[in-house]
């Protein structure tokens, strides 16, 4: 009897999770365990439904970020498998995402998701008992973005979608006389930080969190104005925050604050100290976004938590009951009774405004629309006193390139593309074979000693199916590679003296283990080991920064004193630069040279060197292009190319990849940078002040069955001669999403070619002269 008394309450514990014992004065400390599980999907972040009707039983959607089947799956949240798996319910393949949301309505309720893949915001109506009915409206949403979460106003249902500095707000609605349902911007406004998360609290204050673990918050008005938006404190405790999310409870409201190990849970009254946290019984899992339910079921009486996990098993949707987390807070705490259609805030306008035609439904009414001198409050790309006007930026660029046919809405006149028609959309002539991995990024070109028609292109694979680096001719057939360790940059330094002889050298940084890797390029541009070509980190970066991990790479050879340097990056911001030497006995050897903090200290990755006028040019992905003197023993002060438009400047985050094209002269050439979130390309002036010169896109190519580009990451160029086909070199960019022809995404990664030639000699900007400021005969072992 004894033995199976204790069975029984261990199986207790096990069902309904653990509360460590602490002091009244104490935080409590609640261990929960996972009790159902999805099959194995690129999770980032969930949101739960509560239907309107009883018979109906919860669901959650989950977004899918995989390039293949990318989009958003619908799950049943309280199953009755009895091998805890949860039930898929449907999937929908709507592009790479990881962003979903809920809005309800006020006949019907949606589901709504943001691909990365195209840019599309979309809406799905809910079908209560199926799960998902099916697409009722999309807009395109240009940018990079991290977090989305709802609010409700008397107006309506808003959607706020935030990302790198910059966020937009949605009003999701029915449109008049019942033709369906629209997305209509209402404000867009600059934000302090790249969210991973953001939540609304019952008085309509939105708050926001990122990598650096402090808490930002604004009120939500209905206003087009942009938000005061304050820092509220660091909540994550220095710590990155996944998560962010309310309890509504029947007084009292609660923030939880998603941290890698777990789950902070705050007072939203007394933000200064945490009440306790909450954590799971896996102890490889890392938490990453997350969902409450709170009005339970059999086996979740309190409600449950459903979040995006990774383990060892790898990435998917988890489900823990909250009833331990209410043994420590009170059973007085808890609120089953939450609908979350009942939360609408208060801080509405006037809906009608008659004599003002109710604003023409775009835009909002003053609070006294009878004083003469009232205007309406007009949504962004529509003006006048009722808002019956309708604006574009920069007028489309008309009436050359195109024209303003609705709010922000630009019809563009071929080759020209974009959100104001300055683009220039150029194709691909080839793309490179399927990779063997599903993530690639930064490429190379080397360049033939001899014969420069058989240079060819390098490549990374940092997905860790099918890591390391693939060659290519310059039409992407396949020649070789070589496995590494997840490469994340790849770049080309020739002629280095090791032992004995001349060698050309592919250097990456691998993120696998940390290393700087280095092969040997064969003089017929094949890729071989070399001795001391794995280069780990010295101690000394660790006591620089505990958590440095390598991330971004570039390389560097010294007009002035000959020497080979490598500049290598963290997410953090640091650079380290390394000089390169071979040791007595024949290997390759590594020495810490300089380190300093770039820009602003936000995310870097994307670097190159202009070796002749010793510059690095390296991207930071919220705020702009920035250049250092590249010399080990000068200050590292940078200055600031461009930045992006949220500062004023003409570049859009994320800012990825940089590279460089050489002049015949030192103050000739351009630099080229990726603006992943728009998937177009900015153009500048080599030589200071970095004058802007174009921006281009690459579209589908139907001729030659080669798809667009979006999302690029990495992108590298030369403007040497490499042959009849290429009389000005050629860009070589890194597509994040392979789309096939018939339709569908192909599994693994590609890159595409393009003719630098057709860039900045195409006919549309032909008399520019662009083409004078490249050297055809340039060649960089001389």
């Amino acid at each position: 009897m004894k033995s199976s008394h204790n069975l029984s309450g261990l199986i207790l514990l096990c069902l309904m999770g653990y509360i460590h014992p602490t002091s009244a004065a104490d935080k409590f400390s609640i261990t929960l365990p996972i009790t159902a599980r999805t099959s194995s999907v690129e999770s980032d972040s969930a949101a739960v439904y509560y239907p309107s009707k009883s018979k109906y039983s919860p669901i959650f959607i989950g977004n899918d970020g995989s390039a293949e089947t990318g989009g958003f799956h619908v799950y049943e949240l309280y199953g009755k498998r009895s091998d805890a798996l949860v039930k898929e319910l449907g999937a929908y393949k709507t592009g790479r995402s990881k962003l979903v949301e809920v809005v309800y309505g006020e006949d019907r309720d949606f589901v709504v998701t943001l691909s990365m893949s195209d840019g599309m915001f979309r809406v799905f109506e809910v079908d209560g008992k199926n799960g998902v009915r099916g697409l009722k409206a999309e807009k395109l949403v240009r940018g990079d973005f991290s977090a989305m979460c709802t609010w409700k106003s008397k107006v309506g249902e808003y959607v706020y979608v935030l990302g790198k500095r910059w966020g937009y707000r949605f009003l999701v609605r029915e449109k008049k006389g019942g033709r369906g349902v629209e997305v209509v911007q209402t404000q867009e406004f600059g934000i302090p930080i790249e969210p991973n998360s953001c939540t609304v609290s019952p008085e309509g204050k939105v708050f926001l969190a990122g990598d650096s673990g402090k808490v930002f918050s604004f009120l939500a008005v209905d206003e087009t104005a942009a938000p005061k938006i304050v820092e509220v404190g660091e909540l994550g405790g220095g710590d990155e925050v996944k998560g962010l999310k309310i309890y509504h409870g029947k007084k009292d409201t609660y923030l939880l604050v998603g941290l890698e190990d777990g789950i902070e849970v705050f007072d939203i009254k007394k933000l200064g100290s945490s009440l306790g946290k909450i954590q799971f019984d896996d102890e490889e899992l890392e938490v990453g976004d997350f969902a409450v339910h709170q009005t339970g079921a059999k086996g979740y009486e309190d409600g449950s938590i459903v979040f995006a996990g990774e383990d060892g098993e790898g990435k998917f949707f988890g489900v823990s009951s909250l009833t331990p987390l209410f043994k420590a807070l009170g059973k007085g705490k808890l609120n089953t009774k939450y609908d979350p259609r009942d939360c609408t805030d208060n801080h509405a306008r006037p809906k009608k405004c008659a004599n003002l035609s109710d604003c023409n439904g775009y835009g909002y009414c003053p609070k006294d629309s009878r004083d003469k001198k009232a205007t309406c409050d007009c949504f962004p790309g529509l003006t006048g006193k009722t808002c019956n006007k309708i604006t574009c930026p920069s007028n489309c660029t008309s009436p050359s390139h195109g024209t303003c046919t609705g709010p922000n809405i630009c019809t563009c006149i071929p080759p020209f593309t974009g959100e104001n028609c300055a683009t220039l959309a150029v194709p691909a002539r080839y793309e490179t074979e399927e990779s063997g991995g599903a993530d690639g990024d930064d490429p190379a070109i080397w360049i033939h000693p001899t014969d420069k028609t058989k240079s060819r292109i390098i490549t990374t694979v940092k997905s860790e199916v099918g890591s390391g680096l693939g060659v290519y001719d310059l039409k992407g057939k396949r020649t070789g590679g070589v496995s590494g360790g997840e490469p994340n940059n790849v770049d080309v330094l020739y002629g280095v003296e090791f032992a004995g002889r001349k060698v050309d050298l592919a250097v990456a940084a691998c993120r696998a283990d940390d290393t700087i890797c280095i092969y040997e390029i064969t003089p017929t541009g094949d890729l071989v080991t070399i001795p001391g070509g794995v280069q780990p980190l010295p101690p000394a970066v660790k006591e620089l920064e505990k958590k440095f991990k390598v991330y971004g790479s570039c390389v560097y050879h010294s007009p002035k004193t000959g020497a080979y340097h490598i500049f290598v990056n963290s997410k953090s911001s640091l650079y380290l630069q390394f000089q390169l030497s071979a040791t007595t006995d024949g290997k390759l050897n590594t020495t810490l040279v300089r380190h300093f903090y770039a820009g602003n200290r936000g995310q870097v990755e994307g670097c190159v060197v202009d070796d002749e006028n010793s510059s690095l040019f390296l991207g930071e992905e919220p705020y702009g292009i920035w250049s250092y003197d590249a010399e080990p023993d000068q200050p590292a002060v940078g200055t600031l190319v461009d930045n992006t438009v949220v500062d004023g400047g003409k570049l859009h985050a994320d800012v990825e990849g940089v590279t460089l094209v050489y002049g015949k002269t030192k103050k000739e050439g351009y630099i080229i940078v990726s603006c992943q979130g728009y998937s177009e390309y900015n153009i500048y002036q080599r030589y200071p002040p970095h004058e802007f010169v174009m921006s281009f896109s690459i579209p589908d190519n139907k001729e030659k069955g080669v798809d667009r580009v979006t999302n690029t990451d990495g992108i590298t160029a030369v403007g040497a001669n490499l042959g009849k086909e290429w009389p000005y070199g050629m860009v070589v960019v890194h597509d994040d999403v392979n789309e096939a022809a018939g339709g569908g995404v192909r599994a693994d990664a590609t890159f595409k070619i393009v003719g630098l030639g057709d860039i900045l000699g195409n006919k549309a900007v032909k008399e520019l002269g662009l083409l004078k400021g490249v050297d055809e005969n340039w060649d960089p072992r001389k």
